[in-house]
């Protein structure tokens, strides 16, 4: 049995065989929507906005590494707002909602040498944890899932036979009502470290993003009564007069046990381990276009945790799985 140590992941684990079949069912189930090859998963975007990430002027020594190691920096940022579908539902489906930030002009050693990529990409969902804990659970239920005919049903007594902990982290993050991507919290999920380049000497953590404006508009009771875009229409509302801000923070792991990195389906104790502002990102009043240059620009943008500095470097199983998916995942489009 396998003894977890503080800040320190286990690569040792995977299986390829697992990576790569991932890599085929998700290269095989996507397809073309209004003549374009969309992204295998938050193919709907709820928003893309233009914004500042700025870096906390009091920045805790131990957290000052890669973009953090310059207190009081500000980057231009692109902001896209999203569901987790590989599909175009309608708002009020019940999924998680994503936020990825991307800053711009980012300078330092390449979390993947040679990728000739200068952002740093963040990216988040509303809910702490995956309902999945490593890859070999998470293939194992989206294989079942893409069975023709019969996929969602295997894939749903799959999980109600076998894995009761997984069901309970999906009929959770269904549940949620949502009035506006700008009102509600987002979170990592996965673990990252934030420490020097080399690798030694640094921290794991994840990451959170907290929203100053959270519970501005009533929850709706039934929000697939709302129109289908209802999402995009109340971040174009808002962002019509004022900003919108949030809290970008750090949450250190400091018990391997109870904070794992090879399990994302483990909510990382916020109690036990007090999440650290270091960042604020602004989201400034603009006209939110779906059809304009930024949003046309952004749907071609790949946004990716591999997108990062040495510093930044994603870590984990999932993350690495990750790693691949997303890389066969741009190929694929880039090659429509």
């Amino acid at each position: 049995m396998m003894t977890p140590a503080l800040n320190r992941e286990y690569p040792e684990l995977d299986d390829p065989k697992i990576f790569q079949e991932m890599v085929d069912l998700t290269v095989d189930h996507m397809k073309p929507v209004c003549g374009h090859l969309r992204r295998s998963q938050h193919a709907k975007a709820t928003g893309c906005v233009t914004a500042q990430f700025r870096i906390a002027d009091d920045v805790p020594p131990h957290f000052q590494h890669g973009i953090f190691s310059q207190p009081g920096r500000t980057f231009s940022t692109i902001v896209r707002f999203s569901n987790s579908q590989d599909s175009f539902e309608r708002d009020g489906v019940g999924t998680a909602r994503g936020l990825a930030i991307k800053l711009l002009d980012v300078a330092g050693t390449r979390a993947v040498p040679g990728d000739g990529d200068s952002t740093q990409d963040f990216l988040m969902i509303d809910h702490p944890v995956f309902p999945f804990p490593d890859p070999e659970a998470y293939v194992e239920t989206i294989s079942r899932k893409n069975v023709p005919l019969i996929g969602g049903v295997l894939a749903a007594v799959h999980l109600i036979l076998l894995e009761q902990d997984e069901l309970k982290i999906i009929q959770d993050i269904k549940s949620k009502h949502v009035a506006s991507p700008l009102e509600i919290n987002y979170w990592s999920g996965t673990p990252y470290w934030l420490g020097p380049a080399a690798g030694a000497g640094g921290h794991a953590v994840k990451y959170s993003v907290v929203s100053r404006q959270a519970g501005r508009t009533a929850l709706p009771d039934d929000p697939d009564d709302l129109p289908e875009d209802y999402l995009t229409q109340a971040l174009t509302r808002s962002l019509q007069a004022q900003e919108a801000v949030f809290d970008f923070k750090v949450q250190l792991q400091t018990d391997p046990e109870a904070m794992p990195i090879e399990n994302v389906a483990v909510e990382w104790s916020e109690h036990d381990s007090i999440p650290i502002t270091v960042a604020t990102l602004r989201i400034g009043p603009q006209r939110v276009d779906e059809a304009g240059d930024l949003a046309t620009g952004c749907e071609a943008m790949s946004f990716n945790p591999w997108h990062a500095l040495a510093e930044h470097r994603p870590m984990g199983g999932m993350n690495r799985l990750r790693k691949v998916v997303y890389q066969a995942s741009v190929a694929k489009r880039a090659d429509q």
